[in-house]
């Protein structure tokens, strides 16, 4: 009895002294407080410190090196969420979860996200791709001091990759998917239309509270025989939508709101923000102060992002909600065999491309992506094209985010910079995806707001108003450009003194 005993003890003693050791070793993957670290990257010296809630504040020389050091600090808190959202962003998910990510990475590969992140990032100004640059060499150097992974990295056995200016605009265009889902109802308009009336349909997707139903072609009649994949296309994309950080289902909402001097006890403006995104661990947002010469900004960024997205500077302050427009258009688009489809001028051959998925423990997977005018099929990736949809049909799919010139990064970079009504305006001239309520105060007293991001125009002749799949072949449905920037809802220094938005009309 007593060798058990001992033995019992000795089993008991090794398994603290291992769990002992495994939990301080796990500790070193947390930040470093106090301290010098000697990086490669710097202009001069930059200096982290961390406030009694843990929000750094950077102060650096210049702005570059603030952005170094906001990256450095987003790895050493956030790591594990940024390699995981540059994963998802990049259509890579089966390389950390194997063949169960499979049906997402194929419908990421096929939006091309990734890919259209390198083309904008190929049109930005010197200037952003100074920031971009150094907020990746920021990252980089933090992975260069060889830290401790935290443990999602040895139990899933990733191992981080250098990080990428179009990393972080991968996963701006990711959140912009979050918040901009209006196909789902145009593929529920789609399904319902097999069985129901258009009044019962508008029963069921009512317009916004005091409008009356837009009128629009008779839904039936125009999909008979094409429909065959809308609900197993709706699936695959709402997969998509609960892999983000901060998906909330339908009939969530943010709301902002800001009052003047006139009705406030300091005679200043109060600016208020209440973003509603989902509660995760760790968080959405990270809290962080930026300060350099010309430079000194507080507020909300996104790890693996430059940019503080919500917040104030010495002069202005400015927050968001979701403005929540038709910026997504599903086309029914009609096969001329293989790899042609009708245009307005007839028959175009699709572009092509050949895309390789890896996966975890098993052989590649590789993925052909076909893209119409209006943007990628997202049909294909549901079962092979051959059988795809009735009637020699496919879905493509038309997004403002996948343009190529999106220049949506060079906002948030202008805002932080921004001294006053004028310079703000312009700041946002830039952000196209997600649209946005931007509200506004300052110092001088003066309060705005602007709902700013491209939102397409859709031409006269449209009798489906976005609000279903359109036939792809007709040129009444294609966009007309956007809504130039001055003619988007705005206001400054309203008489009643308040500005509110929560996301409605």
């Amino acid at each position: 009895m007593r060798k058990l005993l001992r033995l019992l003890s000795l089993l008991v003693a090794v398994a603290l002294l291992l769990s002992g050791g495994a939990y301080l070793y796990l500790r070193q993957s947390l930040p470093i407080l106090e301290g010098t670290l000697h990086v490669t990257g710097l202009k001069a010296p930059v200096e982290l410190l961390r406030d009694a809630y843990g929000i750094p504040h950077i102060r650096a020389s210049s702005i570059e090196d603030a952005y170094f050091g906001l990256g450095f600090a987003h790895a050493q808190d956030r790591l594990w969420q940024m390699e995981i959202s540059r994963h998802i962003a990049a259509g890579r998910l089966p390389e950390v979860v194997g063949a169960s990510g499979l049906d997402t990475d194929r419908f990421l590969r096929t939006l091309g996200v990734r890919r259209a992140a390198e083309a904008s990032l190929a049109k930005l100004d010197p200037q952003s791709r100074r920031v971009l640059d150094a907020y990746a060499a920021g990252v980089n150097a933090f992975l260069a001091t060889r830290p401790v992974l935290p443990p999602e990295f040895w139990i899933l056995r990733v191992a981080p990759e250098p990080w990428t200016p179009a990393d972080s605009l991968a996963w701006v265009k990711m959140m912009a998917w979050d918040l901009g889902a209006n196909w789902r109802n145009e593929l529920l308009r789609m399904r319902l239309a097999r069985t129901l009336p258009r009044a019962r349909i508008d029963e069921l997707l009512p317009p916004y509270p005091g409008d009356a139903p837009l009128r629009i072609r008779n839904l039936k009649a125009l999909y008979a025989g094409l429909d065959g994949d809308a609900q197993a296309l709706e699936a695959a994309m709402l997969k998509v939508d609960a892999l983000l950080p901060g998906w909330l289902p339908d009939g969530a909402g943010s709301n902002n709101w800001v009052v003047s001097g006139k009705r406030s006890a300091s005679g200043k403006p109060l600016l208020a923000n209440d973003p509603h995104l989902g509660l995760t661990a760790p968080p959405v947002w990270y809290f962080a102060q930026l300060e350099a010469p010309g430079l000194d900004a507080i507020g909300a960024t996104l790890p693996g992002v430059p940019g503080i997205l919500l917040g104030r500077n010495e002069r202005i302050a400015w927050v968001a909600t979701n403005a929540g427009p038709d910026v997504q258009d599903l086309y029914v688009e009609k096969l001329e065999g293989r790899d042609a489809y009708l245009t307005p001028g007839g028959p175009r051959p699709f572009a092509i491309r050949e895309e390789t998925i890896k996966v975890r423990g098993e052989a590649d997977v590789k993925l052909r992506v076909r893209v119409t005018r209006h943007g990628p099929v997202v049909s294909d990736v549901l079962r092979p094209a051959a059988g795809l949809a009735p009637r020699g049909h496919v879905l493509a799919f038309e997004w403002t985010a996948l343009a190529h010139d999106d220049t949506s990064i060079r906002a948030a970079l202008k805002l932080a910079r921004a001294r006053n009504w004028k310079e703000f305006r312009a700041a946002l001239r830039d952000l196209q995806a997600p649209q946005q309520n931007m509200v506004y105060a300052d110092v001088d007293g003066n309060i705005g707001f602007i709902a700013a991001g491209r939102v397409p125009v859709r031409k006269p002749g449209n009798d489906l108003k976005g609000l279903a799949p359109a036939p792809g072949w007709e040129a009444k449905y294609d966009w007309a450009g956007w809504i130039p920037f001055d003619e988007l809802p705005q206001s400054y220094n309203p008489p009643s003194g308040e500005i509110v938005t929560a996301n409605q009309k």
